[in-house]
């Protein structure tokens, strides 16, 4: 009778530590994003986050937030890249910065920019389309594998820019200077000076495609200087080329390139 009375002691306490074991590891999971979550997340977006991706998340630097992400699926993927960055882009990560807390407060916000609905964007996209061509920006800039090189490629660009951006790069390119398309003058020691894109540079070359699309290859010693334009751009102002309704039908024709789907 003892015995079965200590077993029975045993098996409870058992239970007992069982159970408590299930609440810690209940404990440890995430809590449910809450309003407090989504009011907190967005003090933190407006001070970490806004400076690349805009005020209110439609891009800028930074790409555009509201809609499809491009990197993430779910709360948790939208934590693992505040905490961690994306590599070979520019999201740096912020575990330093911010606590596991912060960052999922921050990423419940960005969910939320990525489930409303866009606000709508004056303009016909249609009227865009059609000014895009007759205007020559095809020249330079690829969509879904065809246009030019020059330029960057605007294949997905509603991903990664909001209108105010897109529309800044429109009539002020150079305010607006994309990452790998520095502008550089190199001068001879005999013959003309190439300005274009720099393509590649070592201590003994660059290399450089001019706005026709060529790539010049030269030697720096054969070279009397070289000027890095990081102001510069080689795609001219379209301010007074376009009316206001024209700009307003570019951008949202451009704001419509999100890439594959």
């Amino acid at each position: 009778m003892r015995r079965e009375s200590v077993t029975l002691v045993i098996a409870g306490a058992l239970l007992t530590l069982s159970m408590d074991a299930a609440a810690q590891i209940r404990g440890a999971r995430p809590p449910a994003s809450s309003s407090s979550d989504l009011a907190a997340g967005k003090k933190i977006f407006d001070s970490q986050c806004a400076w690349c991706h805009g005020n209110d998340g439609d891009g800028g630097t930074g790409p555009n937030l509201h809609g499809r992400l491009r990197h993430a699926t779910d709360l948790r993927s939208i934590v693992d890249i505040i905490i961690n960055g994306i590599p070979g882009t520019d999201m740096p990560s912020f575990r330093s910065p911010l606590t596991e807390r912060h960052a999922r407060q921050a990423a419940t916000y960005v969910q939320s920019l990525s489930r409303a609905t866009p606000r709508p964007v004056p303009g016909s996209a249609q009227r865009g389309a059609e000014l895009y061509q007759s205007t020559g920006c095809g020249s330079c800039h690829v969509i879904d594998g065809r246009g030019g090189i020059v330029g960057p490629e605007l294949t997905g660009i509603a991903a990664r820019r909001g209108p105010a951006y897109l529309r800044e790069s429109i009539v002020k390119p150079a305010a607006a200077h994309p990452t790998g398309y520095l502008v550089v003058r190199a001068v001879p020691k005999s013959g003309p000076e190439v300005r274009g894109i720099r393509v590649n540079e070592d201590v003994f070359w660059i290399h450089i495609r001019d706005a026709g699309g060529t790539v010049h290859t030269l030697e720096k010693a054969d070279l009397t200087r070289v000027d890095r334009e990081t102001d510069a751009s080689l795609m001219p102002s379209y301010e007074s080329r376009l009316s206001g309704p024209q700009l307003d039908d570019v951008v949202a024709y451009l704001s419509t390139l999100r890439g594959a789907r």
